[in-house]
């Protein structure tokens, strides 16, 4: 976190989803934000006006408008997204995460998540209490229970753990090799760790790339390594539009034999009616998915340059 939480355009971006250009917008139309600037007069951001725009973009992909929501106050924006009818209870451990989380001590919790991982082996602890804590920590920011701060150190802790013990599954089947990256402008990627390390438990090649990987380099992965699957996370920072175009174009370049797999919430409300793409609603799809692979299909011969012209 910057000194006196202030947050570059670019941090803001990568943080809300909120395109800068949609914000210079917003600042010009609404007086809302309002940056101040820094001696190279570029827009800084405070940490008041980051939680706003994350709220209204909350709403935004819930299909309200900008013009009704840029105006509103914290509060304001905060009691929009209550849904009471909703709320259920939380689930032991979770509770106990997020209590050190929020109250401290906040060195405790690696030591709480790790015997988790102990308790209920790498898919459980991925599929039970990761899984269930991501979305535990963004209700508890939006209802103003933590900071970004809080939010960060968590998800950092996961992505050590889920690292360490990626590295330590065996070589997977390279018939069943699947590159897992994000789109452009995708900076979340803690999702792909999650996915990668419940596929090396099913026995796959995985070829974890990182995220933000340009469509043309994600073709030219693919082919170069002979991937059978090309999987895609997608955060609920993005626009369902773009993710949808972006999708679209890139099962277009890809060879027709590798397909195109796409979860996380940036999806969960997606309707993709295209031959070669797989909309994942729930980590519990992954493993049926991996098995059903047909490995004995032999690869397409493709030309790369001809693929990308």
């Amino acid at each position: 976190m910057k000194a006196a939480a202030l947050y570059s355009i670019s941090e803001i971006e990568r943080e809300t989803g909120i395109s800068r250009d949609t914000l210079r917008v917003w600042e010009r139309r609404y007086n809302f934000p309002t940056p101040t600037r820094d001696q190279r007069s570029e827009r800084l951001y405070s940490i008041d006006q980051l939680n706003r725009l994350r709220l209204i973009k909350q709403l935004l992909d819930d299909g309200m408008r900008p013009g009704k929501l840029v105006p509103l106050d914290e509060q304001q924006l905060r009691q929009l997204t209550g849904k009471p009818d909703e709320t259920r209870p939380c689930p032991t451990d979770i509770a106990a995460l997020l209590d050190t989380l929020t109250n401290g001590p906040r060195h405790a919790l690696r030591a709480q998540l790790e015997t988790l991982q102990e308790q209920y082996g790498l898919r459980g602890f991925i599929t039970e209490v990761v899984a269930t804590m991501n979305q535990a920590v963004g209700e508890a920011w939006f209802a103003g229970k933590i900071g970004i701060f809080d939010e960060h150190y968590y998800a950092e802790l996961v992505r050590k753990i889920l690292t360490a013990a990626l590295v330590n599954l065996p070589s997977g089947n390279e018939k069943q090799r699947v590159l897992l990256t994000t789109l452009p402008g995708e900076l979340h990627g803690l999702g792909l760790l999650m996915v990668a390390c419940l596929l090396g438990l099913e026995g796959a090649d995985v070829l974890l790339i990182g995220v933000q990987t340009p469509l043309d380099e994600i073709v030219r992965g693919a082919v170069a390594c002979e991937c059978s699957v090309v999987g895609i996370s997608c955060s609920a920072y993005m626009r369902r539009r773009t993710i949808t175009s972006q999708l679209v174009k890139l099962r277009k370049l890809m060879p027709k034999n590798v397909t195109i797999w796409a979860g996380g919430d940036g999806v969960r409300s997606l309707t993709i009616q295209q031959d070669g793409i797989r909309v994942f609603t729930g980590l519990n799809q992954l493993q049926d998915a991996i098995r059903a692979l047909q490995v004995d299909v032999p690869a397409e011969s493709v030309d790369l340059k001809q693929l990308l012209v």
